[in-house]
């Protein structure tokens, strides 16, 4: 699993007002299905979720 960063500008919005958005999905594809009706996106970032059980010293 992934957490994928957009940066967007709202497909209605005349002003072009970029906003960030935010998801977790296991793929690109999915994150922007989520976001694609209502959004024109651009990635800004895909961070790894660390697993269950794994510990960072």
């Amino acid at each position: 699993m992934f957490t994928y960063k957009f940066a967007a500008i709202q497909r209605i919005d005349r002003t072009n007002t970029i906003v960030k958005l935010s998801i977790t999905a296991n793929n690109e594809r999915d994150a922007r299905r989520m976001f694609a009706n209502n959004y024109i996106l651009v990635l800004a970032a895909r961070i790894k979720i660390k697993a269950e059980g794994c510990y960072v010293e």
